[in-house]
């Protein structure tokens, strides 16, 4: 069987993807919420049982009784050596908020004029889908697709909140591979092969407690404390970093993307400085009370030539200035900005599945990302990574979030291009 069969097989069962995706939808693994652990669980056995009954050897990893399980799934395609491939993408999505504001039900799985509705639509159950039912026809054809090598895929469940599980199995030498392809949003014609790294922060502020009415001449109020941190940390925007030499290119085709694609040609500074985002204050008991104590926590993003600990003690001593005392700690471990380079074989393998399936009429190259993802874990273990996928940018964790069918199904080409490109190389 060629890759163009394969193809036109993807065209035909399409409905198996689609309903594919659609049940991963119906499954409400939101992160956080009570359920969420339950959730969580309900989508590495959906995965497993769709997967072993095309031949995949299932394996379910947790780093400690109560955490999270990472499935882990194996297809030894042919058995002849070469590299091993993997595919990945997270079962958690971010909380649907309020239902009132939804114009359909976030939960339902819903097709409605050629689109696929609901939380996680974009980010990332079609990409998921798409991956997991390529896998399956890789397994089952390949044989006859030549296929050298060995291939993986690894659900990860907890990707909203920094990937802690799969990062630690891949620490720990559990998860191992050449070369992996995160189904992760997308514009069509441009996968992502860098990011920034993430650096969140708590800050934990204390101050002297006593009656409201004397303020301010008794007492010292966290609250107002935390809100001059939260006012000086805007000082980290005048932190420009140098990349280096070998993102040339890279920075170069980013920024066309950002200027021309996207329109918005200021969106490129975040490449070299940081992002800041104040995302939670918490502080006080009581209107009346002076706060004794108050918790921010801030997402930032660390540009690329930048170091995430010299990021973090500039915030710590930008803290410290306006509020003694305060104890500023990270809330995931420590990264830094990570990337692939372009003529690397899973780069190349990925542009070209991209032309293959799109055509050439316009150019495809890849670019880099100001967010952060799974992908950082698997490069710090030497893995070359790439993130492709489909979705719709401008409803990514807002509401009726969705996801065009064709956008679905020629990713689900594009994979099958990139994987048995790859597959093939060695």
């Amino acid at each position: 069987m060629s890759i163009r069969m394969i193809r036109q097989l993807i065209r035909s069962r399409q409905q198996e993807l689609v309903e594919l995706a659609a049940s991963f939808i119906r499954i409400p693994s939101e992160n956080p919420s009570p359920e969420f652990k339950k959730r969580s669980a309900e989508m590495g056995r959906h995965i497993s049982r769709y997967l072993a009954a095309k031949g995949f050897l299932i394996t379910e990893h947790r780093r400690s009784e109560n955490a999270l399980v990472t499935v882990v799934c194996d297809a030894t395609l042919t058995g002849m050596p070469g590299p091993r491939l993997l595919f990945c993408g997270h079962t958690d999505v971010v909380p649907a908020g309020d239902r009132s504001r939804w114009s359909f039900d976030p939960f339902s799985g819903e097709v409605r004029s050629g689109m696929l509705l609901g939380r996680g639509a974009s980010d990332m159950k079609s990409g998921l889908a798409s991956l997991i039912f390529v896998a399956g026809l890789l397994q089952e054809f390949a044989p006859t697709l030549n296929l050298k090598g060995s291939l993986g895929f690894v659900a990860s469940p907890d990707e909203e909140n920094g990937g802690m599980e799969v990062s630690s199995l891949l620490d720990q030498g559990l998860i191992k591979g050449d070369a992996c392809l995160i189904g992760e949003p997308t514009h069509p014609r441009h996968p992502n092969v860098g990011e920034k790294a993430m650096a969140w922060m708590r800050m934990t502020i204390p101050g002297q407690t006593g009656h409201g009415s004397q303020q301010p001449l008794s007492g010292i109020s966290a609250v107002r404390r935390g809100a001059a941190a939260v006012e000086a940390l805007a000082k980290l925007w005048e932190f420009k970093a140098t990349p280096p030499a070998e993102l040339g290119h890279l920075l170069y085709n980013t920024e066309w993307f950002q200027s021309q694609r996207l329109g918005n040609p200021l969106m490129s500074q975040l490449l070299y400085r940081p992002s800041y985002n104040p995302g939670i204050i918490q502080g006080g008991t009581k209107v009346n009370v002076i706060a004794e104590k108050c918790v921010i926590e801030v997402d930032t993003r660390v540009p690329f030539g930048m170091k995430s600990e010299f990021l973090q003690n500039v915030a710590k001593n930008l803290v410290r200035v306006v509020a003694p005392g305060a104890v500023v700690e990270p809330i995931v471990p420590n990264n830094n900005p990570n990337w692939t380079l372009e003529n690397r074989p899973i780069v190349r393998s990925i542009e070209w599945g991209i032309q293959r399936v799109l055509g050439m009429e316009e150019p495809v190259f890849s670019i880099l990302s100001l967010g952060s993802s799974d992908a950082s874990h698997f490069r710090r273990n030497g893995i070359d990574t790439a993130f492709y996928g489909p979705g719709q940018q401008r409803t990514i964790h807002g509401y009726d979030e969705q996801v065009s069918i064709e956008n679905l199904i020629e990713s689900a080409e594009i994979y099958a291009e990139t994987a048995v490109k790859y597959l093939r190389s060695f």
